[in-house]
Protein backbone atom coordinates (compact mmCIF):
# COMPACT_ATOMS: atom_id res chain seq x y z
CA UNK A 1 0.00 0.00 0.00
CA UNK A 2 1.33 3.43 -0.90
CA UNK A 3 1.44 5.89 1.97
CA UNK A 4 2.19 9.58 2.05
CA UNK A 5 5.57 10.33 3.64
CA UNK A 6 5.36 12.93 6.41
CA UNK A 7 7.76 14.03 9.13
CA UNK A 8 7.75 12.53 12.61
CA UNK A 9 7.02 16.02 13.86
CA UNK A 10 3.81 16.22 11.81
CA UNK A 11 2.62 12.82 13.03
CA UNK A 12 3.31 13.84 16.63
CA UNK A 13 1.34 17.04 16.09
CA UNK A 14 -1.64 15.19 14.59
CA UNK A 15 -1.69 12.82 17.57
CA UNK A 16 -1.49 15.68 20.11
CA UNK A 17 -4.26 17.60 18.33
CA UNK A 18 -6.57 14.58 18.35
CA UNK A 19 -5.85 14.00 22.03
CA UNK A 20 -6.87 17.60 22.82
CA UNK A 21 -10.33 16.75 21.49
CA UNK A 22 -10.80 13.85 23.93
CA UNK A 23 -11.56 14.36 27.60
CA UNK A 24 -10.05 10.92 28.39
CA UNK A 25 -6.65 12.14 27.23
CA UNK A 26 -6.55 15.38 29.24
CA UNK A 27 -4.06 14.10 31.85
CA UNK A 28 -1.87 12.19 29.38
CA UNK A 29 1.14 13.15 27.26
CA UNK A 30 2.02 11.21 24.09
CA UNK A 31 5.52 9.87 23.57
CA UNK A 32 7.05 10.74 20.17
CA UNK A 33 6.73 8.41 17.20
CA UNK A 34 9.89 6.55 16.20
CA UNK A 35 11.12 4.99 12.97
CA UNK A 36 11.19 1.21 12.74
CA UNK A 37 12.08 -1.22 10.04
CA UNK A 38 9.06 -2.00 7.91
CA UNK A 39 7.35 -5.28 8.77
CA UNK A 40 5.56 -6.58 5.68
CA UNK A 41 2.95 -4.07 4.56
CA UNK A 42 2.78 -2.15 7.85
CA UNK A 43 3.90 1.45 8.25
CA UNK A 44 7.55 2.23 9.07
CA UNK A 45 6.90 4.04 12.35
CA UNK A 46 5.73 3.14 15.80
CA UNK A 47 3.85 5.02 18.47
CA UNK A 48 5.49 4.19 21.80
CA UNK A 49 2.57 5.12 24.06
CA UNK A 50 1.77 7.72 26.68
CA UNK A 51 2.99 9.09 29.97
CA UNK A 52 0.58 9.79 32.78
CA UNK A 53 -1.45 8.00 35.41
CA UNK A 54 -2.26 4.35 34.68
CA UNK A 55 -6.04 4.83 34.56
CA UNK A 56 -5.81 7.89 32.33
CA UNK A 57 -3.33 6.16 30.01
CA UNK A 58 -5.61 3.13 29.68
CA UNK A 59 -8.66 5.26 28.83
CA UNK A 60 -6.71 7.39 26.34
CA UNK A 61 -5.17 4.31 24.71
CA UNK A 62 -8.61 2.86 24.13
CA UNK A 63 -9.94 6.08 22.63
CA UNK A 64 -6.92 6.66 20.36
CA UNK A 65 -6.56 3.09 19.05
CA UNK A 66 -8.66 3.57 15.88
CA UNK A 67 -7.09 6.94 15.07
CA UNK A 68 -3.56 5.55 15.37
CA UNK A 69 -4.53 2.64 13.12
CA UNK A 70 -5.86 5.15 10.58
CA UNK A 71 -2.59 7.12 10.68
CA UNK A 72 -0.63 3.90 10.20
CA UNK A 73 -2.64 3.10 7.08
CA UNK A 74 -2.14 6.56 5.60
CA UNK A 75 1.41 7.67 6.49
CA UNK A 76 5.06 6.65 6.57
CA UNK A 77 7.99 8.72 7.82
CA UNK A 78 11.32 9.26 6.05
CA UNK A 79 13.54 6.18 6.26
CA UNK A 80 16.25 6.18 8.90
CA UNK A 81 17.52 2.75 7.76
CA UNK A 82 20.71 1.13 8.85
CA UNK A 83 23.09 2.79 6.42
CA UNK A 84 26.78 3.43 7.03
CA UNK A 85 27.67 5.37 10.16
CA UNK A 86 28.57 9.03 9.65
Amino acid sequence: MLRAVVSKRLLDRMIRERMKQMAECGEVEPLPVVWRERLGVECNWEFRGYSGGNGAVKRCTQRMENYLAFLGEQFDIPDEGTGPAR
